[in-house]
């Protein structure tokens, strides 16, 4: 797997472990129970879990955040992106885990929120605050590798300063200038064809059974008239 896509991989992973934990955090993650009102009979309240501890919808919006700034930073931005995801990704896994260990005071703040007595017959912990650890150590993974293995990762040409020794732009080709008439003249009188690449054949080059171009030469009346020796 090439860098680029292992740092693609990285990125999809902080972003959908960051969202998922975010959208636990509105499901109920305690059920308080109410004491029994006139009639006798007591209710279960549920509180969300973003009500429960308001740290953890905070904590998924920084690994958002800091899943996002993966793609883009490079040295000692990446660095600290992924040590935001590090703490994110411990300091959700410490939230949920105080929460299970004691519910009753997450409780007590809704049920006074709700009924303005802070008093509670009991509270219990559901399903989503365990569920939750999954998308959590998914960011803890993200920003440690990121951290670790992610400093070898090539970054994008666009952010990248231009190399030594990198030509700027290839020289473009010189287009040769156009003959004058007086230099069609003189090529013509040497037996140059202008209209061709390269000179025209001359005497030399012609075939021994080729006849010359230029007629023979016509005798004039003296050299008739001579008496043939």
């Amino acid at each position: 797997m090439g860098r680029w896509r292992r740092r693609a991989v990285v990125v999809l992973l902080g972003l959908a472990c960051g969202g998922l934990l975010l959208a636990s955090t509105t499901q109920p993650w305690v059920v308080a129970s109410l004491p029994a009102g006139p009639g006798g009979t007591g209710s279960n309240l549920p509180v969300a879990g973003s009500t429960a501890t308001a740290v953890v919808p905070a904590l998924g919006l920084v690994a958002l955040a800091g899943a996002a700034a993966l793609s883009t930073l490079r040295g000692v931005g990446r660095a600290l992106a992924a040590a935001s995801l590090v703490l994110v990704g411990l300091g959700a896994a410490a939230s949920v885990a105080a929460l299970v260990v004691d519910p009753g005071t997450a409780a007590r703040a809704a049920a006074r929120a709700a009924t303005g007595v802070p008093e509670v017959d009991g509270a219990r912990v559901t399903t989503w605050p365990l569920l939750a650890l999954l998308p959590t150590a998914g960011v803890l993974l993200a920003g440690v590798v990121a951290l670790v293995p992610g400093r070898s990762w090539a970054t994008s040409a666009r952010f990248e300063a231009p190399r030594e020794g990198r030509s700027a732009a290839a020289p473009r080709p010189v287009r040769p200038a156009a003959p004058s008439r007086a230099g069609l003249w003189d090529d013509l009188s040497q037996g140059v064809d202008p209209t061709l690449d390269g000179p025209a054949a001359g005497p030399a080059d012609r075939p021994a059974d080729r006849p010359a171009d230029r007629p023979a030469e016509v005798p004039t009346d003296a050299e008739r008239r001579r008496p043939a020796e």
